[in-house]
């Protein structure tokens, strides 16, 4: 399996957001991922969740990942409800964290588990924007644009 590159989302709304953060990423390395940057955490309000969510720490990360995309997807789900999300819950009800595949390398990947890039990202300002801090150059596979060019037109 080649070496991808891939950028990550990650937020929380529940709990001590910080803590549940970093715990997050040290899970992802634990489990193989290979961190290369992280963004600053910006606060955001939350968007299509629950009455009541609590305001979002979010940000992006980029890495590296040497096996399937689907077993990522799985890591990433394994983490989220170690540190608390409930498998059974309500769409976007408040969590500890939330680690959603933003981008791998310039694939588009379709299928009913997992959507790359991630369908909603570049319409969501506390995506784009931690994403440009760290990755401003990736483009967009879908879209054909740099990530720092959306990022600037959700501003």
């Amino acid at each position: 399996m080649n070496e991808l590159t891939v950028a990550i989302a990650y937020g929380s709304n529940l709990g001590k957001r910080e803590a549940n953060i970093s715990h997050a990423l040290n899970l992802l390395e634990k489990g193989g991922f290979r961190i290369l940057a992280v963004s600053d955490s910006v606060s955001s309000e939350p968007v299509d969740c629950t009455p009541d969510s609590g305001i979002f720490l979010n940000g992006a990360l980029t890495g590296t990942w040497n096996s399937s995309v689907n077993e990522l997807l799985s890591l990433c789900q394994e983490i989220e409800i170690k540190l608390g999300r409930m498998e059974v819950r309500e769409i976007n009800s408040p969590r500890p964290v939330d680690l959603d595949i933003l981008l791998v390398d310039d694939l588009k990947i379709d299928d009913e588990h997992l959507k790359v890039p991630h369908p909603r990202m570049h319409l969501r300002d506390f995506v784009m924007s931690p994403l440009a801090e760290i990755a401003p150059d990736w483009i967009h596979p879908v879209i054909c644009k740099r990530v720092a060019e959306i990022a600037e037109e959700l501003r």
